[in-house]
This record gives C-alpha cells, sequence and structure tokens, in this order.
C-alpha cells in the first residue's frame, strides 16, 4: 500500500515535531524549506528547498503530496492558493487569509460575536486621535501583519505618545488595542476533522516574558465557569471558520471577568508542546489525524509544565560560542529536554524546550523550575 504522503509549508519546529508524529503514524513527510538546515528539513522523509514566492517550485511540491498543512501563519497567500488548486490545504486558505492580518482577525470575531479587547482600526496617522478616543489610554499599537513574539507592538502610554508609537512601527496600517492590566493568559487547541467532528485539549495557563511564551501549564488553574466559557469560545471560531486542522486560540482573562480572544493561530501552538508526553494524542499527532480523515484521539492528559530554552541560555557569556544539539534528548521519562537542531543561538530564539509531568499541576511547575533553573546555572561556564 502506498503511503499517504503529507506536504507541510515551512520547516521550522513545529514542522520537525509535526514530521516526527507522523513517521509514527506511517506517513511520508515532506517539507518545503527555505534552506536545508532549517529544523524539519533534519527530520523529513524529503526536503523540497525554495522560495515561497517560486511558484513553478510549489507546483512541483504540492503534486508530490496527498495534502498541505502549515506550521506559520507568514506564508504569502497566493502560493497558498497556488498550492490548493493541485493538492488539498489544511487548514483552508481562508482561515491562514483571516489569521495572519490583525484587523481581518478582529472584524471576523466581531462578526462572530466573539468579544476581543475594545479596538480600533489605524489606516493613517489622522486615524489616531480618533482611535485613541475610541479605546482609550493606556492603549497597545500593533500593526496588521508580521507580529509574533512580540514584534511590530508599542505602548502607548499617553495620547502624545500615539504619534510616535505610529512612527516608531514604519507608518504602516495598524490596530490600536485596549490595555489590560494585568490580565490572565490562557489558550485552548482545538482540532477539526474532515467530518467535522471538534476536539478540545483542556485550557492551558500562559506566561509570558519579554512578550514571547516563557511557561506553560495545564490542565489550568482559572475558576472551571472560566474554562468552560475558553473552551466553549475556542470551539465557536473553529465552527465558523469551518476548521479542518489545529487551530489555537489564545485568550485573556480580564480583572474584570470577560475572557476576550486576543489571537487565532491556525498550526501546532507552542503552549501545546506538553502534549508530546502529557497527552493520550499530542498536538502533531492531532493535527494529521485531522487533516488526513482518521479518528481523531483523545485529549485528556497528565498535568503538566513546559518552559521555552531560549538562545539567551545557549549563548556562552565569555565568548558567546554556542554548541550544537541533537534535535531530541529524552532526559526521564518525567521531564523531559527537546532541542530543535538549530545551528545558530540567538537571544530570544526559541531552541528547544522541556516538559516536566506530575501528579498534580504544582508539582509539575516545581520539576519544571527546577530543571530550567540547572539551564539558567549553566550560562555562566
Amino acid at each position: 500500500m502506498t503511503k499517504t504522503t503529507i506536504g507541510i509549508l515551512g520547516a521550522g519546529q513545529l514542522a520537525q515535531m509535526t514530521c516526527l508524529a507522523g513517521r509514527e503514524l506511517g506517513f511520508s513527510m515532506h517539507v518545503y524549506a527555505s534552506h536545508a538546515l532549517e529544523p524539519a528539513a533534519l527530520v523529513a522523509d524529503r526536503v523540497c528547498v525554495g522560495d515561497l514566492r517560486d511558484l513553478n517550485r510549489l507546483k512541483e511540491f504540492a503534486q508530490g503530496v496527498s495534502v498541505v498543512t502549515y506550521d506559520t501563519e507568514l506564508l504569502p497567500i497566493q502560493s497558498v492558493r497556488l498550492i490548493s488548486q493541485y493538492t488539498r490545504v489544511a487548514p483552508d486558505p481562508q482561515v491562514l487569509f483571516i489569521a495572519q492580518n490583525r484587523e481581518r482577525e478582529r472584524r471576523f470575531l466581531i462578526e462572530q460575536g466573539i468579544e476581543t479587547p475594545r479596538v480600533a482600526f489605524v489606516q493613517s496617522e489622522r486615524d489616531l486621535v480618533e482611535a485613541v478616543s475610541q479605546v482609550g489610554i493606556p492603549a497597545v499599537l500593533k500593526t496588521l501583519e508580521q507580529g509574533y513574539d512580540g514584534k511590530g507592538q508599542a505602548l502607548v502610554r499617553a495620547e502624545t505618545d500615539a504619534q510616535d508609537a505610529w512612527r516608531a512601527l514604519g507608518s504602516v496600517p495598524c490596530v490600536l488595542e485596549e490595555w489590560l492590566e494585568s490580565p490572565l493568559e490562557m489558550s485552548v487547541i482545538v482540532a477539526g476533522g474532515v467530518n467535522g467532528d471538534l476536539r478540545s485539549y483542556p485550557v492551558i495557563d500562559n506566561e509570558h516574558r519579554r512578550h514571547i511564551l516563557h511557561r506553560s501549564t495545564a490542565p489550568s488553574s482559572l475558576p472551571a465557569e472560566v474554562q468552560r466559557r475558553a473552551t466553549a469560545i475556542a470551539e465557536r471560531v473553529a465552527r465558523a471558520l469551518s476548521l479542518t486542522g489545529l487551530l489555537a486560540v489564545e485568550m485573556f482573562y480580564a480583572a474584570d471577568g470577560r475572557v476576550l480572544v486576543n489571537e487565532l493561530a491556525p498550526r501546532p501552538h507552542n503552549s501545546g508542546h506538553h502534549t508530546q508526553i502529557s497527552a493520550a494524542t499530542n498536538q502533531f499527532e492531532q493535527l494529521l489525524r485531522a487533516v488526513t480523515g482518521l479518528p481523531m484521539g483523545a485529549t485528556n492528559h497528565l498535568p503538566a509544565t513546559m518552559i521555552n530554552l531560549l538562545g539567551d541560555l545557549f549563548v556562552h557569556t565569555d565568548d558567546h560560542s554556542y554548541r550544537r544539539q541533537g534535535f531530541v534528548y529524552a532526559d526521564h521519562p518525567a521531564v523531559n529536554v527537546y532541542y530543535y537542531g538549530k545551528s545558530e543561538a540567538r537571544a530570544g530564539r526559541k531552541m528547544g524546550h522541556l516538559i516536566a509531568l506530575a501528579d498534580t499541576v504544582n508539582e509539575a511547575l516545581e520539576k519544571a523550575a527546577e530543571l530550567y533553573g540547572t539551564f539558567e546555572n549553566a550560562r555562566t561556564y
């Protein structure tokens, strides 16, 4: 029997972990990479190296696979639509089109009656005064596209800051969003099958540092009623998008009790990495089950904590050198460390992650913190 062949646009660590899951399921995994040393290129069955705007190369890639999915929103939408002419793409290109632009994303959510932070759309410097009056101060000005890990954002603390923030972001179209004082951050990952079946993972608590995800813990410590609302919202979004594939819905739990959607990611998500060893079915396997029509797996899991390992931990303080690690290292059944095999460590760059399991959330947090401390201490030698 011929193996089902899965194509992934993008070859970062999310594609890498999806390839590993796919090979366990017996799929042939192909990736479209910008260069041959990207993380997924180290483990894929076939690597197509090319530019994301090389239409002939993309057509050739598409014709060699049964279905294409992706590991990033930062893809030229015309390229994805071209691929959809030659093979099935999941999630649908329209889902990607909505998620890769903050204005389209917010307007979609508003049309669905799903609450987000207060927002105003800014096309020109002239719009700023009206936007500030609608949203209030303080607020966050965000570019419509190319924003991740805190990039493309500026805090507006006073009306007089708005013009400076706009110019600092390149005077491009933006959204001005309500500033939330110390919200609790959470995410829900939903899988949608080809038959319309939905499976949600339990709510995940997230902690960011310098706008980059630092730690994720599940199950959530938020009140059960809040978790029910968050899950219902995520599933409502997935249904509105006719989701086939995986969708991470990032949300805030505001001090006034509101559950607000912040961002949509139609792909595996950093906050779901703990499912690699905590869940009956990890998020990467679930994505592949969803897009190929296999029965979707159970989403229950043990208490777990995941912490990102950024490049800051791997650049030695004396000579800024970095020793490349293998892409996966299993340390212990209850505490696993994963390296992505990236060739260069940089501050803020995700180089790997660790996962701790335990009988309780607090124990998982303690185990993860203890292991993470060994990485911090190692920076000094």
